[in-house]
């Protein structure tokens, strides 16, 4: 099985089915294993200390060396809904009589420890079960980057600097893009490869899309379709439909040769 992230729709459905005595737990696990993009290692190893200071939430959180991949440690932003969410789990740990104190584990196993790699997949599979979701908590850490990188208007440097990568490509690789957003990107490559084809003014259709963080007239058609493809977007196919479509409404058609 592909690790992918996760659609909206499956989102609302596991947290619509989390419930029992540690609900208030894996709601908060749940949130701050997407909104902070954290890998399983980081987001188990999370002290008290780590995220509040004091009486109060912090609006970062610095990834420790030892909890971190390759050692590598890095600050994450909390957005100011997460804040408002680890406050709440805070004050619900407080009235279980679970420590605050700065180098306590932030999400508490049944025996009072942190919980484990193990743990978490089991609490995890166990929701996603319920959800009817066929994914591995690693999704959870896709989808927080997926978001992140299209909330950032496509900023592939800020996302990698986000996720923790080394290296952009690795970037690049990792993100996946659900379906409805692949869906999006094939509308838009069909609209900018007609509006090149039937020389319209590409202004106009920069009005509409703001690809890639860069004005559209700035992009190449070849480059955008470079881009889609590393995307995982089949732009043969969505190509060979459109000269149909064309062929149907006795437009002027460019042949593409075929490959192979």
């Amino acid at each position: 099985m592909t690790t992918r992230s996760l659609e909206d729709s499956e989102i609302f459905a596991i947290f619509d089915h989390i419930s029992g005595m540690h609900a208030k737990r894996n709601e908060t696990l749940l949130i701050v294993g997407i909104g902070m993009a954290l890998r399983v290692s980081e987001l188990v190893g999370l002290k008290v200390g780590d995220v509040f200071d004091e009486e109060k939430v912090k609006s970062y959180v610095n990834i420790r060396a030892e909890t971190a991949k390759n050692k590598k440690e890095r600050t994450i932003r909390i957005g100011d809904e997460i804040q408002r969410a680890i406050s709440d789990f805070t004050a619900w740990k407080v009235e279980k009589g679970e420590s605050i104190s700065k180098n306590a584990p932030l999400f508490v196993s049944q025996k009072g420890g942190h919980l484990t790699r193990i743990a978490l997949f089991q609490i995890v599979k166990k929701i996603f079960d319920q959800a009817g979701i066929e994914q591995s908590p690693h999704c959870l850490r896709k989808t927080g980057a997926t978001i992140y990188y299209v909330e950032s208007n496509y900023d592939l440097i800020a996302t990698q600097l986000f996720l923790g990568h080394a290296d952009p490509s690795t970037t690049r690789r990792y993100i996946g893009l659900t379906t409805n957003q692949i869906v999006e990107y094939a509308e838009r490559l069909s609209d900018h490869l007609f509006s090149v084809i039937q020389g319209d003014k590409v202004g106009k259709f920069n009005s509409k899309y703001n690809m890639l963080n860069l004005k559209l007239k700035e992009v190449e058609t070849s480059e955008l379709i470079v881009e889609l493809q590393l995307r995982g977007v089949d732009v043969s196919s969505i190509i060979e439909q459109l000269q149909e479509k064309r062929v149907k409404k006795d437009a002027k058609v460019i042949q593409f040769p075929k490959r192979g």
